[in-house]
């Protein structure tokens, strides 16, 4: 301001048509660098995580030594463990990311009941722990046996069971997300029959009908373009060699920069406006080895069983770099 004076009182002092243009040209600079400062305020950017509730060491289904080479460093827990969960939201929160979309598999069958019962554990802790770390529920599809879906029962089900009771519920706008995975039957000519007003439904996957990514390494399953909206996933390594076949290798020992390229192709359309919702494939997806929880990693050519964590919080940290 003492500059601005100074120079006022001089031209003042000379010609005041010249004081006029100058001080046309001191709000035309103005407008302009209040409008750069506006575009960069818009750039915002949500960051979410996939998050799976099927550990349960009585299950034989579970973790299966067959199917499951990398060793949680918490250990092979119970999805339902307030302790395990509690340091799962710790981490996530550490993370620094602002979601966390939960897989559920129905009622049909004790698997499915089983990870009702874990989503709600997590839901409840979080309400209770009062961090500001928000969970949606990602209906999988869970009937083996045919293509029957009883949609308004699932809508029901998780607004009754997790919206009402819970706080730390994501929203977008007035209304909670719901997810749906895509799957022939689940997910039929691309779309839930049920229209349910009170929930956003989103559905994820690789079909070109999605609305999210859930991967883009899958060799069989690839999304016919990246993004199909707003949303990318970024994912550290594909690996399901032990659960299929045929199988999918991607990065086995993550000595390649498959993982860095995703983050920066992210990134990259972040800053071209192209998406504002950036998805982590996954925190502990063991079968197909997508993991970034801290754990002991069979083949990674890195001991560290931070790794991929900590890889993933600095990258995290220049997303948000540009949101500020």
């Amino acid at each position: 301001m003492l500059i601005f004076h100074t120079v006022v009182s001089r031209v003042l002092a000379r010609k005041p048509r010249t004081l006029v243009a100058v001080l046309c040209c001191m709000v035309i600079l103005g407008a302009i660098v209040a409008c750069i400062f506006t575009i960069d305020s818009s750039l915002n950017v949500e960051i979410g995580i996939f998050y799976y509730v099927w550990y349960d060491p009585c299950s034989e289904v579970s973790w299966d030594n067959a199917k499951i080479v990398d060793e949680p460093i918490l250990g092979f827990y119970n999805s339902c463990d307030s302790a395990v969960i509690r340091q799962h939201i710790f981490w996530l929160s550490e993370l620094d990311v602002d979601f966390v979309v939960v897989s559920w598999w129905g009622l049909c069958d004790s698997y499915g009941r089983f990870t009702d019962a874990a989503a709600k554990a997590v839901f409840k802790l979080a309400g209770e722990i009062g961090d500001d770390l928000k969970f949606a529920i990602m209906v999988e599809p869970y009937n083996r046996s045919g293509d029957f879906y009883d949609y308004a029962a699932i809508c029901a089900h998780v607004y009754d069971e997790f919206v009402s009771p819970f706080p730390s519920v994501y929203y977008n706008g007035s209304k909670p997300f719901l997810f749906f995975f895509n799957d022939k039957n689940l997910t039929k000519n691309g779309s839930v029959p049920l229209v349910d007003d009170r929930f956003n439904i989103v559905l994820v996957g690789h079909e070109p009908y999605c609305q999210w990514i859930y991967t883009d390494l899958n060799c069989h399953a690839k999304p016919a373009r990246i993004p199909y909206t707003a949303e990318i996933s970024v994912t550290p390594r594909y690996d399901d060699s032990r659960v299929r076949s045929p199988n999918c290798i991607v990065n086995a020992d993550l000595s390649q920069t498959v993982y860095d390229e995703e983050w920066k192709n992210a990134i990259r359309l972040l800053t071209e406006r192209r998406i504002d919702t950036i998805m982590i494939t996954s925190w502990n997806e063991y079968p197909e080895r997508t993991a970034i929880e801290p754990h002991y990693d069979a083949t990674a050519h890195v001991s560290d069983p931070f790794f991929l964590y900590n890889q993933t919080k600095d990258y995290i940290k220049q997303a948000r770099s540009l949101t500020k």
